[in-house]
């Protein structure tokens, strides 16, 4: 880019569950040897606090401050947040996003949007897993609220003590839209996490564009594994075996801070690196826990009418790009 023109956004909104660790630590992070800003920490500590809390005026001046500032010294560079929270908090299942992305809106007008969207069946797939590392175990039925044939809603933060979903509302597609609404369709770049496996090179290319850069640096590759448990270790150890009969007890309150600081995160850390280290690398056995009875089946016949057009969405930009 030239050295005169404004300073170019680039606001990766996420989702959680997307190839997030992929972009940060694979891309983003190596893209600052080549002069792009890349989550620069004077902005990204007051930005952090104004999503925590969106009526947090002192959070917001000093997020205006900061962007004013890299606006004034970063001519004819990127400024590149990678922010995964920005539509809400993952276990919430997004529901504020349209304010929060109004929100976006009005700190960073002229930004482009990266949306990186995936299936909502694998999504939640994915979610259970993440909430069994740090959270308590439980059958996924709990976690999705499905009981007898049918998804409910959802009744609390916590059921039987684990975080849940409202597996129905999931807004993959509202997400989409409202950033299409905000800032217009050609500021918002939809990359379906299907395509960032099945055409890495093709994706690497849209975010150079996206971006604005002539090439890529070399980019070194990831080597760490970033596997879920095993279905196998999950029914063994984190009690995910089909849900039981007895009712569901649900709750706004977790359990006590001491009682968490001091007896649960113990414990789930010592059963994280055992599952990780120890038994998935002996045998790491996995199949889809959803198969259970006709989860999966009842989700995809929901969301495969939204998803199928974001699919071809996304496959139209990166065509383009690739063109």
């Amino acid at each position: 880019m030239p050295e005169t023109s404004p300073l170019r956004i680039v606001v990766h909104i996420g989702l959680h569950k997307t190839a997030t660790r992929f972009f940060q630590n694979f891309v983003f992070s190596q893209l600052t040897s080549v002069g792009v800003l890349f989550n620069p920490p004077a902005l990204m500590a007051p930005l952090h606090a104004l999503y925590r809390d969106p009526s947090a005026e002192e959070a917001k001046a000093r997020v205006m401050t900061a962007l004013a500032t890299l606006r004034a010294e970063g001519q004819g560079k990127c400024l590149l947040i990678s922010k995964p929270d920005i539509p809400g908090e993952m276990y919430d299942g997004y529901p504020e996003h349209p304010e929060y992305l109004a929100m976006l809106r009005e700190l960073v007008p002229e930004a482009r949007i990266l949306y990186v969207a995936r299936h909502p069946a694998d999504w939640l797939h994915s979610a259970y897993r993440q909430s069994l590392v740090k959270g308590r175990g439980g059958p996924i039925e709990t976690f999705l609220n499905y009981r007898d044939g049918t998804f409910n809603e959802k009744r609390a933060v916590f059921a039987d003590g684990m975080r849940n979903m409202d597996a129905r509302g999931f807004p993959v597609r509202s997400i989409y839209d409202h950033c299409v609404e905000l800032f217009g369709r050609d500021r918002v770049a939809l990359i379906c996490f299907e395509h960032v496996r099945s055409h890495k090179d093709d994706v690497l290319e849209c975010l150079r564009k996206l971006i604005g850069l002539p090439r890529l640096p070399h980019l070194e590759p990831d080597r760490v594994k970033n596997r879920s448990y095993s279905a196998q270790a999950i029914e063994r150890f984190c009690s995910g075996g089909p849900a039981s009969y007895e009712p569901v007890s649900f709750s706004d309150d977790g359990p006590s801070d001491l009682y968490c600081t001091f007896w649960l995160k113990p414990l789930r850390k010592l059963r994280a690196n055992f599952i990780k280290h120890g038994f998935d690398r002996v045998i790491y056995r996995d199949w889809d826990l959803m198969s259970r009875g006709g989860m999966r089946e009842q989700l995809e016949e929901l969301y495969q009418s939204d998803y199928e057009q974001l699919l071809a969405i996304s496959q139209t930009l990166l065509a383009e790009n690739k063109a």
